[in-house]
């Protein structure tokens, strides 16, 4: 017993020994990456907050609380937490029947469900239930991420073509209202969301030296601000307040609310615990750095709880801005929280600049974030393989878009354990 308590406090010192052993040499390496990690991040955490149904603040505080957090506490050098396309509809989904996208409900929800999967991932961190992870096979990762990719893209009809759809969940009743109101489209707005998606697709050709999402953005900010469509009735982000992520005033007594948002924040958990750890073992498969995935969740966990205390929402590990933090040459988890402060300053500095961002350009970056969250190599890899893996991989691509995503990610999962049971324990 012992020797456990004294093995889990060490879970939660980890920002003493990262500062402590501390190489200064890498620091010129760390800022430069965490810089390039954190030009990608301000126009995410403003896109995927409002993928999210919240305030584009919330990304932003997001972003600040978790990538120092994640730096912090995590195990991997190199994976970075904060807002994702994942956790952002995810919440969204599970949101919707609640509350009104964008109320005070809505939001005070979303803190709420954010501390709640930190406090599941944080006891499965305490409790070295890492191990449980290996057992969720890799479809129904690639079954719920495909399937929430064609969500997203679907979610972005109605900022690109500035028409009033009802919120849904569900992504035939989505095309089925956009064909009924396809009529009324506003042409600006449509021009700035394909001509972003055309800019995005392009840029990587033409240079890789700067984010294709953040000349994007800015390309389509200033062709929005050069022809006036903001007059012409494109829809902008609106006035951003300045300053720290303010605490928030959460409900934590309302056992309705939280009885209503338990099946969401364990899927977020389940989720994003799977995807954080597929991200580190896929960095450290170059890097040859030693996880910990039971660290990894403990790190997980205290974000979430931070994010939510402080007026953002649930957060979880990206691939793309992992891959680039590694790509960009950090040595240390010190980068990531590098990209933070980054964010941080930008709010100061930039607010007046990003209140006239077109909404359109944010939903164009959107689209392309869902496209490439179909690996299709993946796909076909598993539909190639055992056949019980292709039934869980479909299975759970189906019900991501049929049925709340929450409830989509348990039937995968609870597959892929029965699934993993059946095999060990059938004779050979």
């Amino acid at each position: 017993m012992l020797a456990y308590l004294r093995s889990t406090s060490t879970l939660f010192t980890q920002p003493i020994r990262l500062l402590r052993s501390y190489p200064h040499s890498a620091l010129r390496a760390d800022l430069i990456a965490g810089v390039s990690v954190g030009v990608v991040l301000l126009p995410q955490s403003l896109a995927f907050s409002l993928l999210a149904g919240l305030p584009p603040t919330m990304g932003l505080y997001t972003a600040i609380l978790a990538g120092v957090i994640g730096a912090l506490w995590g195990s991997s050098s190199h994976v970075h937490s904060g807002p994702t396309n994942t956790a952002s509809i995810l919440t969204f989904s599970v949101l919707l029947p609640i509350a009104a996208p964008g109320s005070p409900e809505y939001i005070a929800a979303a803190g709420l469900i954010a501390i709640m999967a930190g406090i599941l991932r944080l006891v499965m961190g305490v409790a070295r239930l890492g191990l449980l992870v290996n057992f969720v096979s890799d479809s129904v990762a690639v079954g719920f991420t495909a399937g929430a990719g064609l969500l997203i893209m679907s979610n972005q009809i109605e900022p690109i073509l500035r028409i009033d759809l009802e919120s849904s969940r569900n992504l035939f009743d989505t095309l089925r209202s956009t064909v009924l109101q396809i009529g009324e489209l506003h042409p600006p707005s449509l021009l700035l969301g394909l001509g972003t998606i055309v800019l995005l697709l392009l840029l990587p050709r033409i240079q890789r030296k700067l984010p294709a999402v953040l000349l994007s953005v800015i390309i389509g900010e200033l062709i929005a601000w050069g022809l006036g469509m903001e007059a012409l009735g494109v829809r902008v982000l609106g006035e951003l307040p300045r300053g720290l992520p303010p605490l928030a005033n959460l409900p934590f007594f309302d056992l309705h609310l939280i009885g209503q948002l338990a099946n969401g924040a364990l899927a977020l958990a389940i989720i994003g615990l799977v995807e954080a750890v597929a991200i580190a073992r896929a960095i450290s498969s170059h890097t040859r750095q030693r996880l910990d995935s039971n660290q990894e969740f403990v790190g997980q966990g205290i974000a979430n709880i931070a994010v939510g205390l402080f007026s953002g929402y649930p957060c979880s590990a990206s691939f793309n801005r992992s891959a680039l933090s590694y790509q960009s040459g950090a040595q240390t988890g010190l980068a990531n929280a590098c990209s933070a402060i980054f964010v941080l300053a930008a709010m100061f500095v930039l607010t007046p600049v990003i209140a006239h961002l077109p909404r359109a350009v944010l939903a164009g970056t959107l689209v392309i974030a869902g496209y490439s969250m179909i690996d299709r190599q993946a796909m076909q890899r598993i539909w190639r393989g055992a056949r019980g893996d292709t039934v869980i991989m479909i299975i759970t691509l189906t019900a991501t878009l049929a049925l709340p995503l929450q409830f989509a990610v348990l039937i995968g999962v609870i597959m892929s354990l029965g699934y993993y049971l059946l095999k060990t324990s059938m004779p050979r």
